[in-house]
């Protein structure tokens, strides 16, 4: 047996969800299930510093959000900044940027942030076209030729 998904996963798919959807039961609700996320954070075990263990190796400060000022464009930005941190180093944060339109925008803000500090990223650059895998042939060939082939890749 292995983890596929993650509970906390599940609730902030939800409460994206349901942010998109708008109205302030929705966003409300969406509030809750974040804060859940954020409630077992701050409830967990804090990692110690290294050099010495009788501190903590950041000054962490998790606290709910609170109800007022919960706008469907700060849920947004709420959602994704828990869903950066909650999924930290997983490598999925990839897949979230696009399904989001952000992709390029965030890709590039990075590389131009990091562009002195690394040699590598002097002239990366990301551009949209090949945010998707392609679509396999069986899956095209079960559709019936409804399925187009996505930006980037040969037409089937």
């Amino acid at each position: 047996n292995w983890q596929i998904i993650r509970y906390a996963d599940l609730l902030l798919y939800k409460a994206e969800a349901l942010i998109e959807i708008g109205g302030a039961d929705n966003l409300d609700e969406a509030r809750r299930l974040i804060n859940r996320v954020r409630d077992r954070a701050a409830k967990s075990a804090y990692v110690k510093d290294f050099n010495d263990p009788s501190r903590y190796a950041a000054n962490y400060k998790i606290a709910l959000y609170p109800e007022g000022g919960w706008t469907q464009d700060y849920a947004r930005q709420a959602l994704r900044t828990e869903m950066r941190l909650e999924k930290a180093m997983e490598g999925e944060r990839f897949y979230d940027l696009v399904r989001w339109g952000i992709a390029k925008e965030v890709m590039n803000n990075y590389f131009r942030a990091e562009k002195d500090n690394r040699i590598y990223y002097q002239n990366a650059s990301f551009e949209t076209g090949y945010e998707y895998f392609p679509v396999p042939v069986a899956q095209y060939n079960f559709s019936g030729g409804i399925y187009v082939q996505n930006p980037g890749y040969p037409s089937f």
